[in-house]
């Protein structure tokens, strides 16, 4: 908000139902006039927090919070005044701060099932200002709302959205390292028959993403990576292939369904690590038992030719997104991938 530009605290009470967006961090349960819950700001067996939509207001019998929705939001996320009010303005909401909603439980309906394709009037995933719109997540009984760094949507051949593979930035809760998070998330009702967007897997066989482009050019071969960042960055340097992934990295590969790919020439390009190369062509575990990657999958279902980069060399984790960021050109990632391809044998 802009130096002098005054702040209708009134209007902002007025047009902002409480009871929706205390909704959107604590599930609530109507009792009456009024809706109860546990208590987001202390720990407690029994619910003792109540919200008063037609007054305005939340309070806790147990700890004695109370307040209209400005404090609540500025409790919750730990802002300041203004900057609640710009949050509630713009009708987009940053996730709770560290230390509030721990104890409360999930509610009874706790299975969500994935709805697909995503009907048309689900709301839009995405808000303002980077941020999403609240999603449920089932094992904990909440909503959070993200600010990815990356958003992508996954579609059938037909081009009708599935869901979506998000990837953030969390910190490590015992090195406060940041790492990556890629929660999948899809469009879900409950047993009761509420929907919601939620963290939930695409339900198995789990769709590839780019599906809608291999069905606009059925005589492409297929450049499959590992992860959506990838494919994002295989896709612009290499225009001849119809560039693919999958959701659940490494370990997901088992819950695809594979089976667009038959028929295809498809080419792997695994990471330069021994998690990428498992990925792609399998590994045997303790027991001497074989355990199939994607090559071996892919040859179930009849692919016309199986080929595969070897990146033998390169740093540890090296991917194809990695040369984009280090500046090699198309030209030159080609001609790299070009000197490293070769024939992938599978046996039974």
């Amino acid at each position: 908000m802009s130096d002098g530009q005054k702040i209708d605290v009134e209007r902002i009470k007025a047009e902002q139902d409480i009871a929706l967006v205390i909704g959107q961090y604590v599930p609530l349960r109507k009792s009456g006039n009024e809706y109860g819950a546990r208590c987001p700001f202390h720990e407690e067996r029994s619910a003792s927090f109540t919200v008063n939509a037609a007054k305005g207001f939340y309070h806790c019998f147990g700890c004695g919070a109370h307040g209209d929705v400005i404090k609540f939001v500025m409790e919750m996320t730990g802002v300041g005044f203004v900057e609640a009010c710009e949050q509630l303005g713009a009708q987009h909401l940053y996730p709770a701060r560290e230390g509030v909603q721990k104890q409360i439980e999930a509610p009874l309906e706790v299975k969500w099932d994935p709805v697909l394709p995503v009907p048309g009037d689900a709301p839009e995933l995405m808000a303002g200002g980077g941020w999403t719109v609240p999603i449920w997540n089932p094992k904990r009984g909440r909503s959070t709302r993200m600010k990815p760094v990356r958003v992508d949507a996954y579609r059938d051949a037909e081009g009708r959205l599935l869901g979506y593979v998000l990837r953030a930035n969390i910190a490590d809760r015992d090195t406060g390292a940041q790492k990556k998070w890629t929660p999948q998330v899809t469009w879900c009702v409950s047993p009761e028959g509420r929907y919601a967007w939620c963290l939930q897997h695409f339900p198995a066989p789990r769709p590839l993403l780019g599906l809608d482009d291999l069905a606009a050019r059925p005589d492409a071969p297929v450049l499959l990576v590992e992860g959506e960042k990838c494919r994002a960055a295989g896709a612009g340097a290499f225009k001849g292939y119809v560039v693919m992934t999958w959701p659940g990295g490494s370990n997901g590969i088992g819950k695809v369904d594979w089976s667009p790919l038959r028929g295809r020439t498809v080419v792997l390009w695994p990471d330069a690590d021994a998690a990428g190369e498992k990925a792609m062509f399998g590994w045997n575990n303790d027991a001497g038992q074989c355990k199939p990657g994607i090559a071996q999958l892919l040859w179930e279902q009849r692919v016309t030719a199986l080929r595969a980069i070897d990146p033998t060399g390169m740093p540890k984790g090296w991917d194809i997104a990695d040369a984009l960021d280090d500046n090699w050109s198309p030209r030159q990632l080609a001609a790299w991938a070009q000197s490293r391809i070769e024939d992938v044998v599978v046996t039974a």
